[in-house]
């Protein structure tokens, strides 16, 4: 695969609620700031010529949606002949969900079990928001010293699967796998409790979870060869000396002639830049032609359409204010997604109390927090509403 960049897919065949185009968008873009190609999969069924060239495939949290029995065969001879997977869940597991992801997962070693975590000490605001700081040494928790893993299920890990994280001793379920990774024939496969831990506006919030989002995937592609946990500083350092070795050497044996060349290239680099920097003004003017044609054409439209009652489309393009309209709509339906979730979340915590099993004062306490979340998302609606209704009137 070497000479091609690393192509990830998201599947959006299960009905999944991690998506490119709304909660995985800032995934998408840290991916790809990283030279990864990203796209949707959205060929149904799964199958293995549409996987031919697919480095990693993600399956973030499929929603009442099970996979086939044949998809599962395709993905599991897909990991072994060198293929990755990332398998994301949430609160509740397969039975939550309504999925079946374990049955591919455990194919591996790890299934995702039907429980909720939740530590009352350790977290970012609710106890459903938990702070994992138990991490074992590995090239994907690199330079990570906890995780944000929201409304996540906890795992089942056997056979030669290794847990990468654990809920705290004061958790629930206390020192619990949630992250766990799994190597098969040629293949490799990550599974995490909640897909939360890379949507934009949860889990991505924390600075841990970028680090180790580009970490995982560079584990995944094959970027990151699998060394024993114990091996891993020593392996870093050895490469390092090496570095540092093989750069004393070159700067050594630099001569004139390649200092030449350098000079050369620096200065085509400036030309390069300079032809850029041509091109964009270019580019401005040829936009600036356009929106002074849309206008034109639009004038022309409606001039036609009073003198003679013939209908033409004026809006053949977008505009800006258009593009901006879309994008704010967009923003609305994924708060008051926001907001659905934090009212499940609120329920959860009212039937604990009506059973006995939360403390009044807790209780209170949780539900104030909550309250004051769907109370912001509130305001933030009407802002982007507002705003929808001028964007609007000024057309």
């Amino acid at each position: 695969m070497s000479g091609r960049r690393k192509k990830i897919h998201f599947d959006q065949t299960q009905n999944e609620r991690g998506r490119l185009d709304s909660t995985y968008s800032e995934l998408g873009k840290i991916l790809r700031d990283n030279d990864y190609d990203v796209e949707p999969y959205t060929e149904f069924m799964i199958l293995a010529k549409n996987l031919k060239d697919t480095d990693v495939l993600v399956l973030a949290c499929p929603n009442s949606s099970k996979i086939r029995p044949p998809e599962i065969d395709v993905l599991k001879k897909y990991v072994n002949n060198g293929g990755s997977l990332l398998l994301l869940s949430l609160s509740g597991g397969d039975r939550g969900l309504m999925n079946n992801l374990s049955q591919l997962s455990e194919e591996f070693g790890i299934t995702f079990d039907n429980t909720a975590v939740k530590d009352e000490r350790n977290n970012a605001g609710l106890p459903t928001m938990p702070i994992i700081s138990d991490l074992v040494a590995h090239p994907i928790t690199e330079d990570v010293n906890d995780l944000l893993i929201p409304s996540s299920c906890s795992l089942v890990v056997t056979g030669k699967a290794q847990t990468l994280a654990r809920t705290s001793e004061m958790a629930e379920p206390a020192k619990a796998p949630i992250v766990a990774i799994a190597e098969s024939g040629k293949g490799r496969v990550m599974c995490v409790g909640s897909y939360e831990i890379f949507r934009r506006g949860g889990g991505l919030k924390h600075k841990g979870n970028k680090t180790f989002a580009q970490n995982a995937f560079q584990w995944l592609s094959g970027e990151f060869q699998l060394t024993k946990p114990s091996s891993v500083v020593k392996e870093q350092a050895k490469e390092e000396a090496a570095e540092k070795a093989a750069q004393t050497h070159a700067e050594a044996a630099l001569s004139a002639e390649f200092e030449q060349t350098l000079r050369r290239l620096v200065n085509a680099v400036f030309d390069l830049q300079k032809d850029i920097s041509k091109i964009s003004t270019k580019v401005e003017n040829v936009e600036g032609n356009i929106e002074l044609l849309r206008d034109q054409f639009q004038d022309f439209a409606e001039k036609t359409q009073e003198q003679l009652g013939v209908m033409i489309p004026a809006k053949q393009f977008k505009t800006a204010d258009e593009n901006k309209t879309a994008d704010i709509e967009a923003d609305v339906k994924s708060l008051k997604k926001e907001i659905k979730s934090v009212e499940q979340l609120k329920d959860h915590v009212e039937q604990r109390h009506s059973s006995g099993t939360m403390p009044k004062e807790t209780y209170t306490e949780q539900i104030e927090k909550l309250d004051a979340r769907i109370k912001s998302i509130q305001k933030k609606i009407e802002k982007k509403e507002k705003e929808l209704e001028f964007l609007k009137s000024e057309d």
